[in-house]
């Protein structure tokens, strides 16, 4: 296993750089405007007492707050990427922070004010060249405490497309692959101990203050440290901010998270890129529908891959009954009606849904549809992922069209729902028909004898001013409408989810067997 880690870390060494990059410039970003608030928060507060009780106990319950909550409560206002997860990073900084400044100024033993009181300093003065050294140490140990704090729950930045090591994190647990989750949480949990040793030394270096050159060490190294962390801001601003004239050709391709997704995005990525002379920028496993819809709608995404009936239920929100016809048609000229979105060809397969079981309890139970299944629902659980939950074709619809009262409700990612069964954590698990775990997970899907689900046709989704801008992106894509039967979909999954290969592999040598890439 560590050999086999070793040579993924090898083979995957310059993502790595990069992320850990991205990783440090976010941590670094956010703990400079967090210690610009937090200071002089703290010193207003020793300052002036009827404020302090408010604001430290304002400051402690804000970290209660779930970030990733705080993180979908942004997304809406400020979109994806860098600027919401700086606003929640900073927002989680700022409390250590401010309770040790204040700390530190209110622990200055006070022979020391009564001293520079008494050589005529004024407040300001006696702010700056005593209080402040004087608090600094306890001021650092608030910005160490942030810094660990602020690296770990960083990782959820991967989740709107703002990079970081929290992107290997995302993709190993979409693809159930630990060598990719492994590849993001070592390298995070030895940057919070990289960090951590280093202020802790500038820290040791403060507390020596009776030391003869301790004032000019204790400059010196403030000086480093500042000036370290501004040049990692200015790299930050130029590294993940946008460079260079708006009008570069430049495409983003998004994908919700889970296997699947990721294969149809990176097949539109690359044939883009060998078709055309786009850039591609690949921001993938972002989340729900919603999420991923709204990116699109904000601009920032371009393109991604959707099912129709999915479109149709949970973006249009229009009743499904079962006797809509041509739906893919109907969602393409809502689309464009709404949104300004155009929906290119189907790929040439669906996707559709239902309850999953293993086959020796199918086969015990007598199960061979949903209907079988629900005078046994009670005494039975069900494991899901969150989006099926609420979705309205999902669990609601599946209870009011089949009766099913579950004795369990197990909200799991995708990809561990089949981990969930196969351990009998679970009794069903909502499956799609092109799942690549299906057969080895030995399970049978149960028919939908009631004609709940519509269609779950796969397309390309793209924003129609892009469209107009670059019309060579659907000639680009052209080639792979309608070829894609349910069968590859399940044999494209199949290798991704069950022998843990990379998606870009798996798409190359898919278009590479079709002839679909140019001829160099």
């Amino acid at each position: 296993m560590a050999i086999e880690f070793i040579y993924f870390l090898s083979e995957n060494f310059s993502p790595l750089l990069q992320k850990t990059f991205e990783h440090i410039n976010l941590v670094a970003v956010s703990l400079l405007f967090a210690s610009a608030l937090a200071i002089p928060l703290g010193i207003l507060i020793a300052r002036f007492p009827t404020i302090r009780t408010l604001l430290l106990k304002a400051g402690s319950v804000s970290q209660t707050i779930p970030s990733l909550a705080m993180l979908a409560l942004l997304v809406p206002v400020l979109g994806l990427g860098f600027m919401p997860t700086i606003i929640v990073l900073i927002f989680y900084a700022i409390y250590p922070i401010l309770r040790n400044t204040y700390t530190g100024l209110q622990n200055i033993p006070p022979e020391y004010l009564e001293a520079a009181e008494g050589l005529g300093f004024l407040s300001f003065q006696k702010l700056v060249y005593v209080e402040l050294p004087l608090a600094l140490p306890m001021i650092i140990s608030g910005l160490r405490l942030a810094t660990a704090t602020t690296i770990g729950i960083a990782t959820i930045a991967a989740f709107i497309g703002a990079g970081g090591l929290g992107d290997f994190i995302t993709q190993g647990l979409a693809l159930n692959d630990s060598n990719l989750i492994l590849l993001g949480a070592i390298p995070t949990a030895f940057l919070a101990l990289a960090f951590d040793y280093g202020i802790s030394r500038f820290e040791n270096y403060l507390y020596c203050r009776k030391q003869k050159t301790i004032n000019a060490s204790i400059w010196k190294y403030k000086s480093l440290f500042l000036g370290g962390m501004g040049l990692l801001f200015l790299g930050s601003y130029f590294f993940l901010t946008p460079q260079g004239n708006k009008e570069s050709k430049v495409i983003i391709i998004g994908s919700k998270n889970f296997p699947e997704q990721n294969i149809l995005a990176e097949i539109m990525a690359q044939l883009i890129e060998d078709k055309t002379s786009l850039k591609v920028i690949r921001k993938f496993n972002l989340g729900s529908t919603a999420l991923v819809h709204q990116a699109l709608l904000n601009g920032e995404i371009d393109l991604y891959p959707e099912y129709d009936g999915t479109a149709y239920l949970t973006v249009l929100k229009e009743p499904w009954d079962g006797t809509q016809k041509d739906l893919f048609k109907k969602v393409k000229e809502s689309y464009k009606n709404q949104f300004n979105l155009r929906w290119l060809a189907p790929f040439g397969f669906s996707n559709s849904q239902s309850l999953a079981v293993r086959k020796d309890f199918a086969e015990t139970n007598n199960l061979k549809c949903l209907s079988d299944l629900a005078p046994l629902s009670k005494n039975l659980s069900v494991a899901a992922p969150p989006e099926f939950l609420k979705r309205p074709d999902g669990l609601i619809n599946l209870k009011k069209a089949y009766g099913f009262n579950f004795r369990n409700v197990i909200q799991v990612s995708p990809t561990l729902m089949y981990v969930t069964i196969e351990h009998q954590k679970a009794d069903i698990i909502a499956s799609f028909t092109t799942d690549g775990k299906l057969k080895s997970a030995n399970l049978m899907i149960l028919k939908d004898d009631k004609n709940i689900y519509p269609s779950y046709q796969a397309a390309p989704v793209l924003r129609e001013v892009v469209h107009l801008k670059y019309p060579q992106i659907e000639k680009a894509l052209s080639p792979i409408f309608g070829i894609i039967s349910e069968q590859k979909m399940i044999d494209l999954n199949s290798q991704v989810e069950e022998q843990g290969q990379l998606p870009s592999a798996v798409v190359r040598k898919f278009l590479s067997e079709n002839h679909l890439f140019y001829e160099k």
